[in-house]
């Protein structure tokens, strides 16, 4: 029989091994105090070039309605990344209504001008083949170059409106958990930017890679 001692030095292992494990498939690696990870498979031909809102979405469940198009097809759903976020102590900013996206194209509306709320989000992959984090911008092209400032903007009450899953958008969208505060729906109507993957920068279409998501300072 091992004893209390024993079984004591085995749990504070575990405590220490856990924050760097890596996530299974389905799973969501949560290292406090700030960090999330999870597995999701390249899918940068659709992003390009689909027929369906390409260049819009970064990262999506593979369960959702908009991951045909997304760049990554995440293997955890959208809500259980916020889920995962809210465990961190992040509150999300929840400023996005639906008419953000239904009234873009209505210049007497302001809600597509809306900039999105929340926590400052730093979106890293883990890639084969590269020893460090690499920044999503870094595999991204963007024409009008103001890049990104992801936020978690949560946006959970929109979730059933569009079934869409996704965790990760390029605009200021009332789908995303996270978004960027640097485009707004208004833009996206407007064609102000378009994002592509940068040629060589990501391994073929249906290799998986890890997804962190960082937050780094308050709202």
């Amino acid at each position: 029989m091992h004893s209390p001692r024993r079984h004591a030095r085995l749990f504070l292992l575990l405590l220490l091994v856990a924050p760097a494990c890596r996530p299974q498939e389905g799973q969501v690696v949560i290292r406090p105090p700030n960090e999330i990870e999870f597995t999701a498979k390249v899918n940068a031909r659709p992003f390009n070039s689909g027929f369906v809102m390409p260049g819009y979405h970064a990262v999506v469940w593979k369960g959702g309605h908009a991951a045909h198009a997304a760049l990554l097809k995440a293997d955890v759903s959208d809500r259980q990344v916020l889920k995962a976020l809210e465990s961190l102590g992040a509150k999300p900013g929840d400023n996005l209504s639906m008419d953000a996206w239904d009234k873009r194209h209505d210049a007497q509306s302001s809600a597509p001008d809306t900039v999105i709320a929340g926590p400052p989000v730093q979106i890293l992959l883990r890639l084969p083949g590269h020893r460090d984090l690499v920044p999503l911008l870094s595999v991204l092209e963007d024409r009008a170059g103001r890049g990104l400032e992801m936020r978690f903007g949560g946006n959970e009450i929109n979730i059933p409106k569009w079934k869409s899953g996704c965790v990760v958008c390029l605009y200021s969208c009332p789908g995303s958990k996270v978004g960027n505060a640097r485009y707004t729906e208004r833009d996206y109507a407007k064609g102000v930017t378009r994002f592509r993957v940068r040629s060589g920068t990501l391994p073929r279409d249906g290799t998986r890679v890890g997804v962190v998501l960082r937050l780094t300072g308050a709202a």
